[in-house]
C-alpha cells in the first residue's frame, strides 16, 4: 500500500521546480479551464453527430465548437506560460508564435489604447525556449500597457533584419541576421535614472500592484541567455521602445510558403477495457462517453484510493490505466507505483492539465516511462492516444 510516515500523514512528495507566482496562477487557471472546455468542446461535438445536417441548430453547435476551439488555444497559452523555468531551446518561428499569441495580447491592453500587431516574417527561426519566448513577449506588451495614457498608441512588430557590425546606444554590436521583436509605445518616457535600472528587479510604483516587478530583468536574463540582445529607448514624453535581436538559425533562404499537412484519421477504435480514474466529475463522464463512442468499455474511479478498489473487484485487470496525475488522496503517480508494486498494473496513458506535470515527469522515475496527454484534448486526440497506448509493446 501506499507508504506513510509514523504520524500517519503521507509521506513529503519530491519538490517541483519553483514556478514564479504569475507562472502558477496561469497554470492553476489553465487547468481549471481545461477541464471546463474538454466538457463543452466534446458536449457540442457529440451533440453535432447526433443532430441531422439540416437541422437549425447545426449553425449554434458550429459556433459553439468554435468559441471552444478559441479557448482551447488560449489556455494551451496559459499552459505554456505556467511551465516550470526550465530553459528548453528549440527551433522557433517567432511571427508564428506572435500571431497565436494575438488574441491573448489584446486581452492585456486596455480597450482605448490603440493596439497594432505587424508580423512581417513568418519563416525566419531562432533557437529559443517556446515557452520563455511567449513570457518575453507578454512582458514586454504587459509593462507598455501598464504605462500607457488613455488614447494611447500601442505597437508591436516581428521582422527580420540584417546588421553590417552596427553599434547600439549601449554599446552593444549587431552583426549578420536577427529577428528582430519590437514593442513600442505613446506617452511618458524615462529619465536617466530610470533607464539605468531599467533592467534590474525594483519595487513595483504605487500605480502597479505591491512586490517586486521582475519581468524587465526576466526579458533581459532570457533573452542574453539565448544569446540575444535588448535595448530599449525612450524620451521624456515622446514614448518608449524595446527592441529584442535574437540571431537567426541557420541559413534562411527567401521566405515561401509551407505545404499544409496531409492528415488522414486512421481507425482508433477498439474493443478493450479501460479504466478512466478522474476526481472531475463532469470530465471523467464525458471522458467516459468518448472512449465508449470508439466501442471500449470504461470503468470509472473518482480518485487512486476508488482506483484500487476498482482493480480488487475484477479478476482479470483492464486492458489500460487512463488517469488523471494530480487528484486528492492517493494520486496518479502513486496509484501508477501501487498497482506496479503489486504486479497488476495494466498499460498505461497518464493525463493532466496541470502545466509542469509533462516536465515533471521526464526528470525520471517509472512513471516517466508511459505517454501522456495533456487537457483539454478532443475525442479524436484521446482515441489517438488510447490506440498508440494500447498498441505498444
Amino acid at each position: 500500500m501506499i507508504k506513510r510516515n509514523s504520524g500517519g500523514t503521507r509521506m513529503p512528495r519530491a519538490s517541483r521546480p519553483t514556478i514564479d507566482p504569475v507562472a502558477g496562477l496561469a497554470g492553476s487557471i489553465a487547468h481549471d479551464y481545461s477541464n471546463l472546455l474538454m466538457v463543452i468542446q466534446n458536449a457540442a461535438a457529440i451533440l453535432q453527430d447526433h443532430l441531422p445536417e439540416e437541422d437549425p441548430g447545426q449553425r449554434h453547435v458550429t459556433l459553439l465548437l468554435d468559441a471552444a476551439e478559441r479557448g482551447r488555444k488560449l489556455t494551451r497559452e496559459l499552459q505554456s506560460f505556467g511551465r516550470a523555468q526550465l530553459l528548453k531551446p528549440e527551433i522557433v518561428k517567432p511571427g508564428q508564435v506572435v500571431r497565436g499569441m494575438s488574441d491573448m495580447l489584446r486581452h492585456i491592453v486596455p480597450r482605448d489604447v490603440e493596439f497594432k500587431i505587424s508580423i512581417k516574417s513568418t519563416s525566419a527561426k531562432v533557437l529559443f525556449d517556446v515557452a520563455q519566448f511567449r513570457l518575453v513577449i507578454l512582458n514586454l506588451v504587459a509593462f507598455a500597457a501598464e504605462r500607457i495614457k488613455k488614447n494611447g498608441r500601442l505597437y508591436l512588430s516581428v521582422s527580420q533584419v540584417e546588421f553590417d557590425d552596427v553599434k547600439l546606444p549601449d554599446d552593444q554590436v549587431l552583426s549578420g541576421h536577427y529577428v528582430r521583436i519590437l514593442v513600442s509605445k505613446t506617452g511618458a518616457g524615462l529619465d536617466a535614472a530610470e533607464m539605468k535600472r531599467i533592467f534590474e528587479p525594483g519595487l513595483t510604483g504605487k500605480h502597479l500592484p505591491r512586490g517586486t516587478d521582475l519581468r524587465l530583468a526576466s526579458v533581459h536574463g532570457v533573452v542574453t541567455q539565448s544569446g540575444g540582445i535588448v535595448n530599449v529607448s525612450s524620451e521624456r514624453g515622446q514614448g518608449t521602445t524595446f527592441q529584442v535581436y535574437i540571431p537567426v538559425a541557420g541559413d534562411q533562404p527567401a521566405e515561401t510558403p509551407e505545404p499544409r499537412p496531409v492528415r488522414v484519421r486512421k481507425d482508433v477504435s477498439g474493443s478493450e477495457v479501460i479504466l478512466v480514474v478522474e476526481d472531475d466529475k463532469a470530465v471523467r463522464s464525458m471522458v467516459q462517453e468518448m472512449l465508449e463512442r470508439y466501442g471500449y468499455t470504461a470503468l470509472e474511479a473518482a480518485d487512486g484510493a476508488e482506483a484500487l478498489r476498482v482493480a480488487e473487484l475484477y479478476n482479470a485487470p483492464p486492458d489500460l490505466l487512463l488517469t488523471d496525475l494530480v487528484m486528492p488522496e492517493v494520486s496518479g503517480r502513486e496509484l501508477i507505483e501501487e498497482l506496479r508494486a503489486e504486479d497488476k498494473l495494466p498499460k498505461v496513458l497518464m493525463m493532466s492539465g496541470y502545466t509542469d506535470d509533462d516536465e515533471v515527469l521526464k526528470r525520471g522515475g517509472h512513471t516517466a516511462e508511459y505517454p501522456f496527454i495533456k487537457k483539454p484534448f478532443t475525442h479524436y486526440e484521446l482515441a489517438v492516444k488510447v490506440r498508440e497506448a494500447l498498441d505498444k509493446t
